[in-house]
């Protein structure tokens, strides 16, 4: 009676070439392609029926996607077995008010689709995801998620970067709600909005409905890259390599163990999540056990296509050959049996791969007698490639060039080194040695932060220290990924390895962290036991080997290196003694809080002796021995020699052929830093540069952390979109120069807080850090109050060059995302790059602009007088930009060479309007607007622009801007120098805030929430900060409605100069200011009572407004002029007349005023 077979459906989406070409990515297709080939090879022919279904690049719209879930996995019945796996972009988007009971934050994760920001298209959003698996969880088939993308931020990649960000920019628009595929009935049952804790969905994707299992590239708040040079997402490139590597049957946990292992010794920031909502799911197989178990033995037959070929390629394991190395195989008569398999003396020949297909794999074959085409063979690997690590050396010349001759006789006997080669693509490189600033730095390929501490001076004592250094880690490297091809008796789960903790259960679906406990009056490191259970009926060999993340190799669990468990038996390492992971010392002392340790389980059918991997720490001396070879060594153990001792060449014949199997996992270790009392006296030391000062009042306890540590508690609630959108705007601040995987310490947490309202303004906290900010980098403290992110301060530099942090405001303690007395307070520190003029320019500056035609759209100022006088002289129609109190003129005139549609079908910019662009910046901190008009006169005047010049000169000015050129050609004769003024967003009858920086608070507060009906871009937050610091507690006097100035100004002479007025009308969505009845008050009420304990001008949010100015007051220019000034209302707020990007309204409207005379 012939068995029912099961249903595989496969739905596969991989989307490289988006529309936009800046969000391109490269490996996405690559790999649902791999995972493809694997499933079509792989899967059991006897067991199952395979339906797949893949949709790439432009196939993958979200109509489509949605199509193949409800019509291609939908007919999945129980029993059967479905998979969804995406590689693409991952992003967020604003979620509709409906939602924010369920979003604090206002933002749906999403996935994005080929056609998702497309005019009328959408992402498709978790919510959405989530009804999708509900439909298809219906008739309870085994249902597997992948997810190789993150929506921590946006697809911006920082140029100093290898590798590319599988993250979109959040989609800003609003969102209807007839475009989701769920009512909001449907949205109540679909979600559980109770559920806040961040542990129990730390990738951030919330999918309630529906038995499965989820394997995610990373967590919620961080990126998932892709694979410099390989084109393929790092987490999907080890995900399949696991599998590939592994015969028969392998449970969620151990494919996670692997690839986590993997994945997170090569990146940094990048942590893979195991997810499932029954969690005794984890120890399932791996789509239901759907895959088959390959023959423990590659067959060899004669192609006529390809010649002699073994039939198992990438998908079984098989490596491809590189730089010289490759793998090598016994081969055998086809009748042997396994126990022949493992005997040299019954081999007939050898071989050798030379190229490596998906399913097969070209062999060269060798001592074999009367080879003819038509026998098969079966064949065995006995040794697998260890190729040179590849590296870049970049940087200075003198450095790169002592690096290179230190290489090239790094070896034996003065030849080139056998553990590492020079890369000539910096793309495609598994390390990278930095040559710069008279130091040597080792880093990964994805970013530049050292692995090790950094070698001092070029010179050739260090130039070989920094190329033996990269060996150390090369050979590390090798033994970490050591893992033997799917042909293979010995199967994942043959030995059980078990982590058992002394005094909690560790969920083997968690991260593996392990964290110091404080008992005793001191903290104690993290004890447990490793069992190993033989789970077959056969003696097995076992080996446990310890990778520290100081690049040391150990073996110091059973006394011979492996131990023998019969069938069915179990030991313990060490004999059962309780095993002791610790942050060494002189780490913890330079504030490295988390170390990682790799434990690696090899499994072979014959005695072994692992000792063999033994590595000293780095920069111990090492002596290389010719007599490491024994004669009676298996293949296995010639395999571990050659690890470490690539240069030696065996002499004697292997005794066995070792059938092999290792798996590993990582264990970070965490060592928090003291916790310390804030003192009412005296300066307290937080960590290795970093001190706290006195305050009055605060009672607290006070640390630096880490955000892994914070994120369990936080989730993704770290940091607003804004601050993750641009990497070369706003960046991370560390405290301490951390180094390897450890994250760094970035964090201030506040534990046992009594009152957290006593930090104020004018008591604020302040933190003393020996790092410091360069020209044009501004400190921002943030944090999230279980509401709202909300700006806590600032950082300025004192006179000795350190960084002063200074809080004004901290947030409501948190606990598991939501307001809690017992909570804690978390502080992250964001460095934000401004492209502004900085602090070094001298004002008031008449300058020439000049834009440079790059993406960054990059200023030049020219301020010679002699050279504007003559540009001046030269031109006939002059344009001059006038900054307001926000920012400088930088910010205006950056997209004066963006193109723009008009009327007659024509494209044209600004810059082709005019002869010459010129830009007025002038100080106002201490400088009163009449005395600012009179320095623009002056300037004027200086460059040949004086009264009746015989040129055409406009001004566009934007808010105060526009009242200093109204004071110059009102009061101070201007009308002569002016034709044309252009005001906007000008607070011609005043603005109701008292000083700039509640106003740069609040627009920070309403930027970082999402409540702005115009999502600025990152960079606007930089101008925000470059004001603040120039502007903390000055009083808007001037601009005070009922101010002299302005009733002075109100009754000024009609100065016959045509005005044009451009008043933005769009600043807080709607649904900020509607009052929520449960809490008693609209969202941006409580955003300001949490400022500044009070509420702005209630009336000023309740008419059109552009955020800082009223439109009436924008509009409110004297009457009764013989030309009364064109007015035009555009859906903009304050910081965005003048971007091109979200939307252009307000330059399309500057355009319209330039051209209408």
């Amino acid at each position: 009676m012939n068995q029912k077979r099961h249903n595989l459906y496969a739905l596969l989406v991989g989307i490289d070439n988006y529309p936009h070409p800046n969000h391109c990515l490269q490996g996405c297709v690559n790999d649902i392609t791999a995972i493809e080939e694997y499933l079509k090879e792989r899967f059991d022919q006897k067991k199952y029926q395979l339906h797949l279904l893949k949709l790439q690049d432009e196939q993958a719209t979200r109509e489509v996607i949605i199509h193949g879930f409800r019509n291609h996995l939908c007919q999945a019945q129980k029993d059967d077995v479905v998979l969804f796996y995406y590689s693409g972009h991952g992003s967020q988007e604003l979620a509709p008010k409906e939602f924010w009971h369920i979003e604090p934050d206002h933002l749906d994760e999403t996935l994005v689709c080929y056609d998702s920001r497309t005019e009328n298209g959408w992402d498709l959003a978790d919510k959405e995801l989530a009804k999708l698996i509900a439909e298809v969880a219906e008739k309870e088939p085994h249902i597997t998620i992948i997810m190789d993308c993150c929506h921590s931020g946006s697809s911006t990649k920082d140029p100093m970067q290898a590798a590319k960000e599988r993250r979109f920019p959040a989609d800003k628009r609003e969102r209807p709600l007839d475009s989701f595929i769920f009512t909001l009935e449907d949205l109540e049952k679909l979600t559980d909005y109770r559920d806040r804790d961040p542990e129990k969905h730390p990738t951030g994707w919330k999918i309630p409905k529906g038995r499965h299992v989820l394997l995610a590239a990373c967590r919620d708040y961080e990126t998932a890259k892709e694979y410099p040079g390989k084109f393929r997402g790092y987490f999907s490139y080890y995900l399949l390599d696991t599998l590939t590597k592994t015969n028969g049957k392998l449970t969620y946990r151990d494919l996670f163990a692997r690839t986590n292992a993997i994945v997170r010794s090569e990146s940094r920031e990048q942590s893979p999540q195991l997810e499932a909502n029954h969690p005794q799911d984890g120890d399932k197989f791996f789509l239901d056990g759907a895959i088959a178990e390959v023959a423990p033995y590659f067959i060899v037959n004669h192609d006529k296509t390809s010649g002699w070929v073994i039939e198992g390629g990438a998908i079984h394991g098989v490596q491809a050959p590189k730089n010289g190395e490759t793998t090598l195989l016994a081969l055998f008569k086809f009748d042997a049996n396994n126990e022949d398999l493992q005997d040299p003396s019954k081999s007939v020949g050898t071989a050798k791969v030379t190229q490596v297909l998906p399913n097969k794999s070209q062999i060269d074959i060798a001592g074999v007698e009367n080879l003819v085409t038509d026998t098969t063979f079966k064949a065995v690997v006995t040794s697998l490639p260890l190729p040179p690590l590849s590296v870049s050396f970049e940087g200075d010349e003198v450095g790169v060039n002592l690096a290179r001759e230190q290489l090239n006789k790094a070896g034996l006997n003065g030849k080139p080194s056998a553990y590492v080669c020079e890369s000539q693509e910096i793309g495609n490189t598994q390390l990278r040695l930095l040559c710069h600033n008279n130091q040597y730095v080792i880093a990964q390929p994805t970013d530049e932060r050292p692995l090790v501490a950094q070698i001092d001076g070029y010179i050739p004592n260090n130039a070989d220290k920094a190329i033996k250094r990269l060996e150390h880690i090369a050979r590390w490297k090798t033994i970490a990924q050591l893992a033997n091809t799917a042909a293979t008796q010995i199967k994942a789960g043959n030995v059980k390895m078990e982590l058992i903790l002394k005094d909690e259960d560790l969920s083997q679906l968690q991260q593996m962290r392990l964290q110091y406990k404080y008992q005793g009056g001191k903290w104690q490191p993290p004890e447990f036991k490793l069992k190993l259970t033989n789970t077959t009926k056969k003696p097995l060999y076992c080996a446990l080997v310890n990778l520290s993340e100081s690049f040391s190799i150990s073996v110091p669990f059973f006394e011979a290196g492996s131990i023998r468990l019969q069938a069915g038996e179990s030991a313990y390492a060490l004999d059962g003694e309780e095993l002791i992971l610790e942050v060494p010392d002189e780490y913890w002392q330079l504030g490295i809080t988390e170390y990682k340790d790799i434990i690696k389980l090899i499994v072979s059918n014959d005695e072994f002796d692992a000792r063999l991997l033994n590595q000293d720490q780095l920069d111990a001396p090492r002596t290389v021995s010719r007599s490491t070879e024994s004669a009676n060594q298996s293949s296995l153990e010639r395999l571990m020699t050659r690890t470490q001792n690539r240069e030696i060449k065996a002499k004697s014949s292997t005794v066995s052929f070792d059938d092999w199997y290792a798996e590993e996992i990582t264990i970070t270790t965490v060592r928090p830093l003291e916790s310390t009392p804030v003192s009412p006296e005296q300066d307290q030391q937080l960590g290795l540069g970093v001190k706290l000062q006195p305050h009055p009042s605060l009672k607290a306890n006070v640390r630096l952390t880490t955000t892994p540590q914070v994120s369990r508690d936080l989730g993704n609630k770290i940091l607003p979109p804004i601050l993750r959108e641009d990497p070369q705007v706003t960046q991370p601040f560390q405290f301490t120069t951390s180094r390897g995987t450890d994250p760094g310490l970035n964090v201030l947490e506040l534990r046992d807080v009594a009152d957290y309202e006593v930090v104020t303004p004018d008591a604020p906290l302040k933190l003393l850090v020996d790092a410091t900010l360069t020209d044009n980098e501004y400190l921002l403290p943030i944090g999230y109050d279980g509401e709202f992110f909300l700006p806590l301060g600032r950082g300025q530099i004192t006179q000795d060059g350190k960084t002063e942090i200074i809080l004004e405001r901290l947030p409501a303690p948190v606990s598991e995302g939501e307001r809690s007395l017992q909570g804690a307070i978390r502080i992250f520190f964001q460095k934000v790059i401004s492209e502004g003029l900085g602090r070094e320019f001298k004002y008031p500056m008449l300058a020439v602009a000049e834009i440079k035609q790059n993406p960054k759209k990059k200023v030049i100022y020219h301020q010679d007088k002699t050279y504007v006088s003559e540009q001046v002289k030269n031109s006939k129609r002059i344009a001059l930009y006038i900054h307001g109190i926000i920012g400088d003129t930088e910010s205006l005139v950056s997209t004066i060479k963006q193109p723009m549609l008009q009327p007659n079908g024509q494209k044209i910019s600004i810059s082709e309007l005019y002869d010459l662009v010129l830009t007025f910046d002038y100080e106002n901190l201490n400088t009163s607007i009449e005395q600012n008009a009179r320095n623009l006169k002056q300037r004027l005047r200086d460059v040949g622009l004086g009264e009746n010049h015989g040129k055409e000169l406009h001004i566009i000015a934007h808010s105060m801007g526009g009242l200093v050129s109204r004071w110059f050609i009102e009061r101070e004769s201007g009308h002569k120098f002016v034709q044309h003024l252009i005001m906007l967003g000008t607070p011609n009858a005043g603005s109701p805030w008292s000083v700039v920086e509640d106003w740069v608070n609040l627009t920070l507060a309403i930027a970082f929430n999402n409540l702005a009906t115009v999502a600025p871009p990152a960079k606007v937050v930089g101008m925000l900060l470059g004001t603040l610091e120039k502007n903390i507690r000055v009083s808007l006097a001037q601009m005070n409605p009922a101010s002299d100035f302005l009733n002075s100004l109100a009754v000024s002479d009609d100065p016959g100069v045509p005005y044009s007025i451009i008043a933005g009308n769009t600043s807080i969505i709607a649904a900020a200011l509607e009052e929520q009845p449960q809490k008693k008050s609209s969202i941006l009420k409580r955003l300001q009572q949490r400022l500044f304990n009070k509420a702005v001008e209630s009336l000023f949010f309740d008419v059109p407004n552009d955020i800082a100015v009223k439109v009436d007051s924008i509009k409110s220019v004297p009457t009764g002029r013989w030309l009364p000034p064109h007015i035009q209302e555009v859906p903009c707020d304050h910081m965005s007349y003048f971007l091109n990007e979200p939307i252009d309204v307000g330059l399309k409207a500057l355009m319209a005023a330039i051209t209408r005379l």
